[in-house]
């Protein structure tokens, strides 16, 4: 990976760009398709005979306001590029929805012009696939600004200065609110009279993405989270299961536990040569990796930092004493938590402390030469069939595993967590001149089914977004579990996970608290520094940053970040 991705802000386009490739397949299997569905000028060789192409395209019209659907059948006829003669071939019927109003009802914005600043590329392709309907309902003109990543933060505070707002709608990571919220328009008033389900939305992501100080200042956009994923083609080995339970005493399954983990990592660290689910292993196999690369190594130290920090406390744990503002990074807990993420090293990939998103991917899922991992959703709703075999000579039928990020147990009780990831979210400008019309383009773009439609891409109205769930009805959808039935169990399992939420550090200065940690863990894991060591140097650097941005300002801000309702 680049430069950029040494940016926790900018963790989105990182790993979206790692991924840009399938979005961009699945945009080119809708065009390709049609043209080779009705006349296979691409599916042939460059010299194949060119020809003219008669496509016929039939749009279904839903209106709104009458329970009548309208289809249209257009013919139109092109002609390939270089086309020397006329082939008459059978028309091809793409069925397209659009939502229009009912013959003679008003458009409550006629004339009314908006402009939504988003991030550029996939992510976009939702507000394009609806700027139509936004107009054909609401009479709303939609001017979509695409930016990236990088640039959304300034681009994002200094529209939402300007009066009146460059920008009516804006999409920003939340690790921002700190800094956005004087300038962005509280929903609460909005979603009491016209409610598109905040209701709907799974807490982790209402308390921890969309509220701050109490309030509504946002709607989801992506359900960025994690997954601890495994080979459940190894754990289901009978043999495996069978040696397993004889050496630790305990049957082979999901991993509860960190102890488990470690467990379960030192037992599937094998030699090329050596067995695996009964059969010889082509190339050496490893426990256990996480995406250790300096630059985003603090999440994985995070997955164990909270429930270590959660059981040390005896409940939820805080990352700063909320009423000093001294730095908890840096408790015995913590620094246990530091020793078990280095000792299970020696059961990972050579070189994993170059591992950043790709690295992971490819040595987990295309070269299949780990047994377990932690990840965003993506290898669970997108990528499942990319999932390889493993390296043995007669292997079985790759499966992947899934459940929620393992945690501590202490005195009897579990202590587990899954963190939720500080990404994209939606947002209407204080200074905007249309509000009241920003929210309608809102609510429509969170709509159950609009929003079903952005998560489940590629679709035929979305080819892509590289949105993740968020909402229980997208968890639950009849239509995304039988259009794609393999997603069911992994949709099962986030749920599960999303029951017991934990935030990111989402107050200003986010960047350099987070940046300051990932240094102390990346000196320990490289043995520069000895856990103890690394993390009180980094707790220093948390005091420092809190001095210069101010103590009690920042002591207000972390206390804004945590003013939720605590019920899960």
């Amino acid at each position: 990976m680049n430069a950029e991705d040494e940016n926790p802000l900018k963790k989105k386009i990182s790993r979206r760009k790692a991924l840009s490739t399938a979005g961009k397949v699945a945009v080119g299997v809708v065009i390709s398709g049609v043209i080779a569905g009705v006349g296979g000028y691409y599916a042939g060789s460059a010299a194949a005979a060119p020809k003219t192409i008669k496509e016929t395209l039939t749009e279904t019209k839903t209106v709104t306001a009458a329970a009548t659907t309208v289809k249209e059948t257009v013919t139109k006829t092109v002609t390939a590029p270089g086309a020397a003669t006329t082939v008459t071939a059978p028309a091809k019927t793409v069925t397209v929805t659009k939502t229009v109003a009912a013959p003679g009802a008003a458009r409550p914005y006629e004339g009314v012009k908006l402009t939504v600043l988003c991030h550029t590329g996939v992510q976009a392709g939702p507000w394009h696939a609806y700027k139509e309907d936004i107009k054909n309902i609401f009479g709303i003109d939609l001017e979509v600004v695409e930016a990236p990543p990088e640039e959304l933060y300034s681009k994002g505070l200094l529209g939402l200065k300007s009066k009146p707002a460059d920008y009516d709608l804006v999409q920003f990571n939340s690790a921002w609110i700190g800094d956005f919220e004087p300038y962005l328009q509280p929903l609460d008033d909005y979603v009491k009279k016209a409610d598109p389900g905040w209701g709907d939305v799974l807490p982790g992501f209402r308390l921890f993405r969309n509220m701050w100080a109490g309030k509504i200042y946002s709607w989801t956009l992506d359900g960025d989270t994690f997954m601890f994923y495994y080979r459940k083609d190894l754990f289901d080995h009978p043999e495996e299961k069978e040696e397993f339970k004889k050496r630790y005493g305990y049957e082979l399954g999901p991993p509860k536990t960190w102890d488990q983990v470690r467990d379960i990592a030192e037992f599937f660290t094998r030699k090329a040569g050596d067995t695996l689910a009964g059969s010889k292993l082509k190339k050496d196999f490893f426990g256990y990796a996480d995406q250790a690369k300096r630059g985003r190594v603090y999440y994985w130290y995070l997955f164990r930092w909270v429930p270590y920090r959660a059981a040390e406390e005896g409940g939820i744990p805080h990352y700063f004493d909320p009423d000093t503002m001294k730095p908890l990074i840096n408790t015995p807990a913590s620094v246990e938590a530091l020793e078990a993420m280095k000792d299970i090293l020696q059961f990972s990939p050579p070189g994993v402390l170059g591992f950043e998103w790709t690295e992971l991917f490819t040595a987990a899922m295309s070269d299949s030469v780990v047994a377990m991992w932690i990840h965003w959703p993506d290898e669970g709703d997108r990528f499942q069939d990319k999932l390889q075999p493993l390296p043995v000579e007669n292997p079985p039928e790759p499966q992947l595993g899934f459940c929620p990020i393992p945690g501590v147990e202490k005195d009897g009780k579990l202590y587990r967590y899954t963190l939720i990831d500080t990404a994209w979210e939606l947002g209407i400008a204080k200074n905007s001149k249309n509000p009241d019309a920003a929210y309608a383009v809102l609510y429509f773009l969170m709509r159950p089914d609009n929003a079903l439609e952005r998560v489940m891409a590629p679709t035929a109205k979305i080819p892509s977004s590289n949105h993740d769930p968020y909402a229980y009805s997208q968890f639950y959808s009849p239509r995304w579990r039988a259009e794609k039935p393999w997603v069911g169990p992994f949709l099962d399992a986030e749920l599960e996970a999303l029951k017991s939420p934990y935030p990111l550090l989402r107050i200003p200065g986010g960047f350099e608290y987070l940046d300051a940690l990932d240094l102390a863990v990346s000196e320990c894991l490289s043995g520069a520094k000895d856990p103890k060591t690394a993390l009180d140097d980094a707790a220093k650097k948390w005091d420092e940053i809190t001095d210069k941005l101010g103590r009690e300002r920042q002591k207000e801000f972390y206390h804004k970040m945590w003013m939720v309702p605590l019920v899960f």
